[in-house]
């Protein structure tokens, strides 16, 4: 309701008859309305100069003028005043005129002679409150046709009661239909989404409606003009009435057909990654048995048959004497001292004891032994910043051992750099050595540099390798903390 303690309403009234206008006027007075001023204007030529120099609230409109006559003079002052209500009083008293007049941007009609103050009041408010409210549907039509031709999805609209619905352009630029085509009736459902979609929609909107739901989703195929289809997304507003029954239902539709061809592009991908990584594992997990064997057979199981000799020679007593005794004895701590080398190159150290420091330090030891290479292992402190994860510390572990095999087997080097750092919130290891090197660009990487790169891979990381012949080589491996 209106708040007339707030409001006063300046009017305008065109009227050229003096009776009628000290009637009309008299009547306004008399109906209580909160009134600030009453201009008043015999002609449209002073009407439009008092509606540009002024307030006005209202128009009280007679269709007889002597230089406007009928609806002319409605449609004048509504382009002067489009958000500005009128009112025509006229003394023609059939329903044509006055369904014409509000057509053109009226009101209300009154006759004159048939109201009084009572009435004219009614007329006055009800004409503003309608005005307004008209106003704001205007708006609210207009924002409806912005965001329609501004977005990029199909605004829709569904009414359960006339079962007649609405299509945003979007159904012509993004589907490619031309409004002839376009169908909108109780068919829709089935004339535009896919065959094998159409029952999990039609049970999930029957769901949402059963269960009184206003906002879902849901993504399925939509068909184009063309007869092709394309992956969208829906989002539904369902409005009900009071009895909870639907009453109208609002929607858009995004086309997510390239999103979806991404997604399956990247799922694609990991498989193909996921296989890659496994047939790395794989083929480390069978080169690790191998050289197991091989180790086991070449040299452990030499060496414990000769000791096995020996002690046979001993018990059939065809020799004997301190020497064979002696002899086995050391072969027999020979055979120990391969057994432990064997087992700390395949269990990794107890890194939450010692550390990924003193682990590097121990690796190299042990290698500088077996193999006479000289290694020098640089770990900086600022690595203990990144904080302690022994899954990322054993990574570094095994990555170090690996590429201490490849130098050992093909590099022939003499000297080997190993440094750890920390540097921009990454995990730097370098591993450096002065054997003959290779050409990066032609030589094919070995299972050693893969089972590297599916390490690195999997915590995101990247490697590098850097090597031309003569000219050693250096592989740094980056991994994010």
């Amino acid at each position: 309701m209106l708040n007339y303690a707030d409001i006063k309403y300046q009017l305008l009234v065109v009227e050229d008859n003096p009776g009628d206008f000290t009637l009309l006027e008299e009547y306004l007075h008399m109906s209580k309305l909160p009134l600030e001023k009453i201009f008043h204007s015999t002609d449209m030529k002073g009407a439009l100069k008092i509606v540009e120099e002024n307030r006005v609230d209202l128009v009280l409109l007679d269709l007889t003028l002597p230089d406007s006559n009928g609806t002319d003079s409605v449609i004048k002052l509504d382009h002067m005043l489009s958000d500005t209500p009128i009112v025509v009083f006229s003394g023609f008293a059939t329903i044509e005129i006055a369904m014409e007049s509000i057509s053109l941007g009226a009101q209300d009609y009154l006759i004159k002679g048939e109201f009084d103050e009572r009435l004219l009041a009614k007329a006055i408010q009800y004409s503003i409150e309608r005005k307004k409210t008209q106003k704001k549907l205007r708006k609210s039509i207009e924002l409806y046709e912005f965001v329609n031709k501004a977005t990029q999805d199909t605004i829709w609209e569904w009414n359960f009661n006339t079962n007649e619905g609405a299509w945003g352009d979007g159904i012509i630029s993004i589907f490619g239909y031309t409004k002839e085509e376009i169908i909108f009736n109780t068919d829709w459902l089935s004339v535009y989404i896919h065959p094998d979609d159409m029952p999990a929609i039609k049970q999930s909107l029957e769901d949402h409606i059963k269960n009184g739901t206003t906002n879902c989703d849901a993504e399925f195929r939509f068909r184009c003009a063309s007869g092709e289809y394309k992956d969208v997304h829906c989002r539904l507003y369902i409005l009900y009435e009071m009895q909870a029954k639907p009453e109208r239902m609002f929607g858009s539709l995004a086309d997510i057909t390239e999103r979806k061809k991404l997604e399956k592009q990247l799922a694609d991908q990991q498989l193909i990654q996921q296989r890659i990584i496994t047939e790395t594992t794989i083929l480390a997990q069978e080169k690790e048995r191998n050289e197991l064997g091989r180790e086991l057979h070449d040299n452990i199981n030499q060496i414990l048959a000769t000791v096995k000799m020996y002690l046979g020679l001993i018990r059939a007593g065809r020799k004997t004497g301190e020497d064979l005794l002696g002899k086995s004895y050391e072969y027999v701590e020979e055979a120990m001292s391969e057994i432990r080398n064997l087992s700390h190159s395949l269990v990794a150290p107890s890194l939450g004891e010692m550390g990924i420091a003193e682990a590097l330090d121990t690796l190299a030891g042990n290698t500088r032994m077996a193999n006479g290479l000289q290694i020098q292992v640089h770990v900086e402190e600022n690595v203990l910043q990144f904080g302690k994860d022994k899954n990322k510390e054993l990574m570094m572990y095994r990555i170090a051992q690996e590429q201490l095999n490849n130098i050992i087997k093909h590099a022939h080097a003499s000297h080997v750099e190993i440094s750890l750092i920390g540097e921009n919130n990454l995990m730097v290891l370098t591993i450096s050595d002065d054997g003959v090197g290779f050409d990066t660009s032609q030589k094919a990487k070995g299972i050693g540099l893969k089972n590297i790169q599916s390490r690195v891979e999997f915590y995101s990381g990247k490697l590098s390798v850097i090597s031309a012949p003569g000219k050693g080589c250096t592989l740094q491996v980056y991994i994010p903390n």
